[in-house]
């Protein structure tokens, strides 16, 4: 009873209420699991933070190139300003290979999928830019039945840009615009695709967002079911301190009683019984 007290606990080994005991056996479990879940929802958030600000930042960009674009057709430039022009097209071109060949907080590339160590984006001499990555999306459990995915498609985001029903890699339409350029004209079929490149990475980073949004609904969730589990195992193994405190206080009148008894009678003699 005395250690019960010191741990206010009702229930110190499974022998003190084996039902009780399972039951504070399996909300542990349970609590445990559900602080796995929790921290594989913070690393996912983080990875999707990290997606969703190159998403946002790849959008800039394409806003900019977009914005040159619509300067380059200008008729009252030339084709030295045009040239120009394809300066900063060409520093936007290697702003996006950085954006492309992100990391994530471990070092890992955020879009190569499960090739992870491998840089998923690299140029030729011609300036072709080629995929080394694979198709494959980071997941993680974020409860019993549900996953989140991490991040996305490397080669979705990057090499397959919609444009009119067709798929073409986002980098050849800077490169083929920064060639225009070079050559001192700019056609409006290249710069209608960088319309629907801003369009692209707008919907790649409506779709980490969503993802994100999962993340956080999910947390609030286990959040709530850990609040009960708390509850539940408060209510299988805290003690009643009053009520332990008044049962230790009976049981050591009792043995005072039971100690004065025992000396008194320890004292009596033959001669006291026959007296």
């Amino acid at each position: 009873t005395q250690d019960k007290i010191a741990a206010s606990k009702k229930v110190l080994k499974a022998s003190d209420d084996p039902v009780a005991a399972a039951k504070i056996s399996f909300v542990r479990d349970q609590k445990i699991m559900l602080d796995r879940f929790a921290t594989n929802i913070d690393r996912a958030h983080t990875r999707l933070s990290l997606t969703e600000n190159v998403m946002a930042e790849s959008v800039n960009l394409m806003t900019r190139a977009y914005e040159l674009g619509i300067q380059a057709k200008n008729d009252t430039l030339d084709a030295f300003d045009r040239r120009a022009i394809s300066f900063e097209i060409s520093q936007i071109r290697e702003g996006m290979m950085g954006l492309a060949n992100s990391k994530d907080t471990n070092g890992d590339y955020l879009f190569a999928g499960y090739r992870s160590n491998t840089e998923p984006f690299v140029s030729d001499d011609t300036g072709e830019v080629k995929f080394a990555g694979d198709r494959g999306v980071h997941s993680v459990q974020v409860s019993e039945s549900l996953r989140a995915n991490t991040g996305l498609d490397g080669a979705d985001v990057f090499m397959r840009v919609d444009i009119d029903g067709a798929v073409k890699p986002f980098f050849d339409i800077l490169i083929t615009m920064e060639r225009e350029l070079q050559g001192g004209a700019i056609n409006d079929g290249t710069v209608s695709e960088l319309n629907a490149c801003i369009d692209h990475f707008a919907i790649n980073q409506t779709q980490v967002g969503a993802e994100m949004n999962k993340l956080d609904y999910q947390k609030s969730a286990m959040e709530r079911r850990s609040v009960l589990m708390d509850e539940n195992l408060s209510g299988l193994e805290d003690a009643n301190l009053a009520e332990l405190v008044s049962e230790l206080q009976s049981m050591i009148v009792s043995r005072d009683a039971a100690h004065r008894s025992f000396v008194q009678i320890g004292q009596q003699s033959l001669f006291d019984y026959i007296r």
